[in-house]
């Protein structure tokens, strides 16, 4: 059998990042060896293979995920996930006990959650494929001609390769001049209630100038103002805020997603004790108290909670923060 070549140009195997490109381009035509190297440190590169994406600020239901396995994906709706939930094997993990009493309270007998959770997975998948093709259509692009625009904030690859960004379509695309919606998809999927809002330290704003990581900007006063002026985050947080008013998507009482898509996968990771990341109240600006992994559900309003590395948690604390 032969080996499957990678699909991807950016990719995530055996815990390291890889990736695979060919020389870059002169003008519309291949480099030549001499026109792709810059200097004795930079050559320039393309790739015919696909660069895969992730939306930062946000968190789509899972589509599908392993169960307690390292790469067998399982479709999300499938009856494998509908056993997980209604067996009660993921309350055997070792979860902090409100925690555990919180989930339970949602979960239930688990009869409803893997067909509620497929329903708004498919539901934003469908949404996000709606809103390019709307862009596509209005620029008049074809396929091979239609283009994104990315921005990006502090870290700009992930583990698995993909670019962590902000995304919508390229102005370019447009003869008449830039369309009127200029939010990013990310922005719109939260402002629909599709997505559910995923805020990770450091990448909170592409438009933010200065090291996150400076002392000054560490330290609970510098954090908060740079908080406060992050465009990009507080237009996410209302956006977020005005799903939940007008019980769009997600947020809608009759329907409400039952899980969130990273408890998805704590619950079923091969190996989880339970949520990672520690995580600060966007909602008590002014404060230095950052809140333990377990105790994220006690934030209520999802567009407040912020989480951080739990190896940077450190630096939080040598600059005037207190784990709680």
């Amino acid at each position: 059998m032969a080996k499957q070549k990678p699909t991807k140009a950016i990719y995530g195997s055996n815990g390291l990042t890889r990736g695979r490109f060919r020389l870059g381009k002169w003008g519309e035509k291949p480099a030549s060896v001499k026109q792709a190297t810059h200097d004795g440190d930079t050559v320039s590169t393309s790739t015919p293979l696909n660069v895969a994406t992730r939306f930062l600020g946000m968190d789509a239901p899972e589509i599908s995920f392993p169960i307690r396995t390292r790469d067998t994906f399982v479709s999300i709706g499938s009856q494998k996930w509908k056993d997980f939930w209604t067996s009660g094997e993921w309350t055997k993990m070792p979860l902090f006990p409100p925690l555990l009493a919180h989930l339970e309270a949602r979960i239930g007998r688990g009869t409803k959650v893997a067909e509620n959770h497929e329903r708004w997975a498919k539901a934003a998948e469908d949404g996000l494929e709606d809103l390019i093709e709307k862009d596509r259509l209005a620029s008049g692009k074809g396929l091979d001609a239609f283009e994104f625009f990315l921005a990006f904030a502090r870290e700009v690859i992930d583990v698995y390769g993909r670019m962590l960004c902000y995304l919508h379509a390229h102005d370019d695309n447009f003869a008449a001049g830039p369309p009127a919606e200029r939010r990013s998809y990310n922005e719109r999927l939260l402002g629909e209630g599709l997505a559910v809002p995923y805020f990770i330290f450091p990448n909170l704003d592409p438009f933010l100038f200065g090291d996150p990581f400076d002392p000054a900007n560490l330290a609970p006063a510098g954090f908060w103002k740079s908080v406060n002026k992050a465009k990009k985050l507080q237009a996410a947080r209302k956006a977020v805020a005005d799903a939940r008013s007008n019980r769009s998507g997600v947020f809608d009482p009759s329907d409400r997603l039952i899980l969130l898509p990273y408890e998805i996968r704590f619950l079923a990771r091969k190996g989880s004790k339970g949520p990672e990341r520690f995580v600060i109240d966007l909602g008590s600006s002014g404060g230095n108290t950052i809140l333990r992994p377990e105790e994220y559900y006690s934030i209520g309003n999802l567009e407040d909670r912020l989480f951080v590395p739990k190896e940077l948690v450190p630096l939080f604390t040598v600059n005037g923060w207190k784990v709680k």
